[in-house]
């Protein structure tokens, strides 16, 4: 019998499990790619440094592309832009099939066992415990039950474990304002931005945005993530191809293409049961204004790997025992994530004339943005002359509406600052519940 059983060597599952190992637990992790094709995945491919230099690692050159030491945000008119960028903050540009290599590799060298091209089938349910599951080798057909003390889902977006848990608390679905569905190319240009930049355009990539991210010279990965059933990401691309200046007319080739959905929501509500874990994008763990997950599933996937080696050592893995693993993720990153998916829900209820305006009123300075980003209280820039401004425009509600989204952004954060024990659980869902309810009715 194995200590673990990881499902899913994405960078969340690889990360636990690397860091079980380094524990000393006896860790199983799989995955349906061979091995050689393990973090070979369409996404925008950015990680902050914050990540990195919290978890401990140092990328290898080969796993990145390039450092930038900020980002740009443009409006839907191209007039106004809001540079993030600050002093001891950086976003590498991934190789995202080496990075994932490299996470690969530090999970099987601490002793981590292996097993590609197997899928997951099922749970096995004893007693009202998890106790492994039932796995499928894609090369052969052979099927086998494997058990292990606590098994965890870093399966992705499919879910594939959660879903046999339904009837135990995993039952959040996402719903489709709360889904990206991504369309992405990685190109050879004849030139690439200074910084990456990210475009805001609600007609041309709804409740979205547009992604154009340099991985060195010449080399750019271009994409965009619009809500599910809004429209078809790859026309929308062409789209953008030729709207912007450092794409029409400069590309080289088509390196890579392809597309994927993500969550963009606050995280699930717990992702723990009886000899059970949920990290990564199986449990939302993701940065609900632009659905990345690298750096947060990162931190769930090392959070988690710490709860199990304690609960294994107190020799007990029912949920009271995995409970911690919820409130260390709610305030490390939970929280946050909360009040970014309140900013989420407004930002969507917006079209590009208000968007336009706001931006160009600096109603939100770049550096606030910045702070809000990593978990600080929103802060508005609502001058005596953006009042007149909008109030001569007859639209003095839009700056109520976004004096109310911070005020329910501060308010939803702090009831994930105040995450419940396992007995005052049930009525927290139930807060949380009508809390998103009233969201969605004030400012959605």
């Amino acid at each position: 019998m194995y200590d673990l059983l990881v499902a899913g060597s994405g960078v969340a599952g690889a990360t636990m499990a690397r860091e079980a190992a380094k524990e000393g637990l006896k860790v199983l992790l799989i995955d349906r790619l061979p091995e050689d094709r393990v973090g070979d995945k369409v996404c925008g491919d950015a990680l902050g440094s914050h990540h990195v230099e919290r978890l401990g690692l140092s990328l290898p050159k080969e796993s990145y592309f390039a450092i930038y030491p900020g980002i740009e945000i443009y409006s839907p008119d191209m007039r106004s832009r809001l540079s993030i960028v600050a002093e001891g903050l950086s976003a590498y540009a991934l190789n995202r099939a080496k990075f994932g290599q490299f996470l690969l590799k530090l999970a099987m060298d601490y002793g981590c066992e292996f097993k590609p091209e197997t899928s997951v089938t099922g749970l096995i349910v004893q007693d009202g415990f998890v106790r492994g599951a039932k796995l499928l080798n894609t090369k052969d057909g052979s099927k086998e039950e494997v058990y292990a003390k606590v098994t965890v889902d870093a399966t992705g977006i499919s879910r594939t474990l959660s879903k046999g848990l339904k009837d135990f608390g995993f039952d959040q679905g996402l719903d489709d304002d709360e889904t990206l569905v991504c369309y992405r190319e990685i190109l050879e240009t004849e030139e690439t931005p200074p910084l990456p930049t990210i475009y805001l355009d609600m007609e041309n990539a709804p409740g979205g945005y547009f992604w154009v991210f340099p991985e060195g010279e010449n080399r750019v990965n271009a994409g965009l993530g619009v809500v599910k059933n809004a429209a078809n990401p790859r026309v929308l691309f062409e789209k953008w191809v030729e709207k912007l200046a450092c794409l029409k007319g400069k590309i080289r080739r088509v390196i890579h293409r392809g597309g994927g959905v993500v969550p963009a929501r606050r995280p699930i509500d717990s992702a723990v049961w009886n000899g059970f874990i949920a990290i990564g994008d199986a449990a939302f763990m993701v940065n609900p204004v632009h659905g990345g997950g690298i750096g947060s599933s990162m931190t769930g996937g090392f959070l988690a790997a710490k709860v199990v080696s304690e609960a294994l050592e107190n020799g007990r893995v029912d949920a009271a025992s995995l409970w911690d693993f919820n409130i260390r993720y709610m305030n490390n990153y939970g929280a946050k994530q909360a009040a970014l998916d309140v900013f989420r829900i407004f930002l969507q209820g917006l079209n590009n004339e208000l968007i336009n305006y706001g931006m160009a009123q600096g109603l939100i300075k770049s550096e606030d943005l910045l702070k809000t980003s990593m978990g600080d209280k929103l802060k508005l820039n609502i001058t005596e002359k953006a009042s007149r401004f909008f109030a001569g425009i007859g639209k003095p509600w839009f700056l109520l509406k976004l004096s109310k989204t911070a005020q329910l952004m501060e308010e939803f954060r702090q009831l994930y600052v105040e995450y419940p024990s396992l007995e005052e659980f049930k009525g927290w869902r139930e807060r949380i519940k009508a809390f998103h309810d009233r969201i969605h009715r004030e400012i959605g």
